[in-house]
């Protein structure tokens, strides 16, 4: 009995923490919604970036075993944390396709190899808090803790700012921002994706914001408790079922 009791207790802590994650856009706007779907995550830290991706590129087996809609890769370039980090990530069709998937691969027990290109470090599941376009880019990747009541101010503020910098002349340019579910200390920020589609039209944007621009960026950051990294990564999809 005092198992099913503590088993009820767990599984209305989850319940609630779920309901607080997705009531956060209950008084957004309307044009700013969660995105349909989800992402999963494996960080690793590769041995050799490029045959690494070869290996990916040319075997999707697993891809296509967990359900994955879309997946791709992004290597980080700067801001890095490990030797050859990296992540690999999947899209689904739903958070409920993204849990189902995550649990018919395990990265850990996998032999042959895949397993002397990487050592895995953790996964995770996001989802978009606004719409996304996946377009895999030239990425700048912020962390930011966001207290729970800033949320949706915070994600607003952030559509604003990409609506600024595509109407100063970089309509290629789009912000993802997104939440984790059971990320383990992911689960405690709010990630933003800022994506162009080279290195250039990213330092251009940063120099105009230099240059006094982009005020909407000073007030999305005035809603966080600042920073938890921030990295460029460079990202590519190897995987399509479209």
């Amino acid at each position: 009995m005092y198992i099913q009791n503590q088993e009820g207790i767990s599984m209305k802590k989850i319940l609630f923490v779920f309901l607080s994650v997705f009531s956060i856009n209950l008084f957004a706007e309307d044009n700013i919604k969660p995105q349909e779907g989800a992402f999963t995550s494996l960080y690793v830290s590769a041995t050799d970036i490029d045959k690494y991706v070869s290996f990916l590129r040319n075997n999707s087996n697993a891809f296509n075993a967990i359900g994955s809609s879309d997946a791709g890769v992004c290597i980080t370039r700067s801001g890095n944390q490990y030797p050859g980090q990296m992540m690999i990530w999947n899209a689904f069709p739903s958070v409920e396709a993204a849990m189902v998937g995550s649990l018919k691969y395990d990265p850990y027990k996998t032999k042959g190899p895949i397993s002397k290109l990487r050592k895995v470090k953790h996964s995770t599941i996001w989802k978009s808090l606004k719409s996304f376009r996946l377009d895999p880019g030239h990425e700048v990747v912020g962390r930011f803790k966001v207290k729970q009541e800033n949320i949706n101010s915070f994600v607003q503020a952030i559509a604003s700012l990409e609506k600024e910098i595509q109407n100063n002349g970089h309509p290629d340019f789009f912000n993802g921002v997104f939440v984790s579910i059971a990320g383990g200390a992911e689960s405690q920020i709010i990630k933003v994706r800022s994506i162009t589609s080279s290195a250039s039209d990213q330092g251009k944007i940063a120099d105009e914001y230099f240059s006094g621009k982009y005020k909407s960026f000073n007030d999305a950051v005035a809603l966080t408790e600042g920073f938890v990294d921030e990295q460029i990564q460079i990202c590519e999809q190897v995987y399509f079922t479209k």
